[in-house]
């Protein structure tokens, strides 16, 4: 019995912990939410799409944004539920399974939402756009690690 409660405590432990590394579950500020449509924007701009183009991309970032939304929200509420579950002095077991279980599921949502996007989006893309968009990605994803590990960032040059 133990082992099975040590097992769940793992699992509820590795779940908050990745919600606390992933910074699209609504803990970053507003100004980081504009900062990253800002940031894609200019991304759309370095892969010089035609503007037709460019607006079915931009569309289809607006179409997950709102769809991404609701599900961070409904993880925010999960997650803080899961939290008072937690501190209880005898937590109830089934609520645990079952708050983890919401959060995994939403989780799932959230990356085939990111995934969703990515496909259609490339979709819209010539292979050549298409080869370009993972090196601009790759650069952004570059620059935003600099960012959060400046130690890193630093060996490296």
């Amino acid at each position: 019995m133990k082992g099975k409660f040590n097992f769940k405590l793992g699992a509820v432990c590795a779940i908050l912990g990745a919600l606390l590394l992933i910074p699209a579950l609504g803990q970053a500020k507003d100004d980081q939410g504009a900062a990253y449509k800002k940031q894609k924007s200019q991304m759309i701009k370095e892969l010089k799409l035609t503007p037709e183009k460019e607006k079915a991309v931009l569309a289809v970032e607006d179409k997950y944004l709102g769809e991404r939304q609701e599900t961070i929200a409904s993880v925010k509420k999960a997650y803080e539920e899961l939290q008072a579950a937690a501190a209880a002095a005898n937590p109830d077991e089934a609520k645990l399974k079952q708050l983890v279980s919401t959060l995994t599921a939403a989780q799932d949502k959230l990356f085939a939402s990111f995934k969703s996007q990515r496909d259609e989006e490339l979709a819209l893309m010539t292979p050549l756009e298409q080869a370009r968009y993972f090196q601009v990605l790759a650069q952004w994803r570059q620059k935003m690690m600099g960012k959060r590990h400046p130690k890193a960032a630093a060996k490296k040059e």
